[in-house]
C-alpha cells in the first residue's frame, strides 16, 4: 500500500473514531450509570420515576418496584421506571405551619370563618 491508498481510507477511519467518541462511548457511560442506580435501590429511598412522579421505595423484587406516592397509595412499577434517587430531602412541613404565617392587623386565618355562610 502506498500513501495515496492510506489517504483514501483516512476519512473513513476518522468517521469511525468520531462515531465512537460521540455515540458509543456516551451510551455505554449512561448504561453503566443506570445499572449502578438500579443496583443501589433499597426500601426507604426517595425516588423519582421516569414519569416525573416522586415517591418512597417500599419494596423491590426482581423487576418490580413498589413505590408509595402518598400515604396509603402504593403503585407497582417496572424497576427501570426509577430514574433518580433523591438524596436531599426537604425538611418536613409542620402541620400547624399556618400559625407561623405573619398576619396583618385584623386579618384572621382561613379556618376562623370556615363555619360562616
Amino acid at each position: 500500500m502506498d500513501a495515496s491508498q492510506l489517504e483514501a481510507y483516512l476519512p473513513l477511519v476518522l468517521l469511525v473514531v468520531v462515531g465512537y467518541l460521540l455515540l458509543i462511548r456516551p451510551a455505554r457511560k449512561r448504561a453503566r450509570a443506570t445499572a449502578e442506580l438500579q443496583s443501589a435501590l433499597s426500601p426507604g429511598d426517595e425516588v423519582m420515576l421516569s414519569s416525573g412522579l416522586f415517591g418512597v421505595l417500599v419494596d423491590v423484587v426482581d423487576e418490580v418496584a413498589q413505590v408509595e406516592l402518598a400515604p396509603g397509595i402504593v403503585v407497582r412499577v417496572h424497576r427501570g421506571a426509577v430514574t433518580q434517587i433523591i438524596t436531599d430531602r426537604p425538611s418536613p412541613v409542620a402541620d400547624d405551619a399556618d400559625d407561623d404565617v405573619p398576619r396583618l392587623p385584623g386579618e384572621t386565618s382561613g379556618d376562623d370563618d370556615a363555619g360562616k355562610s
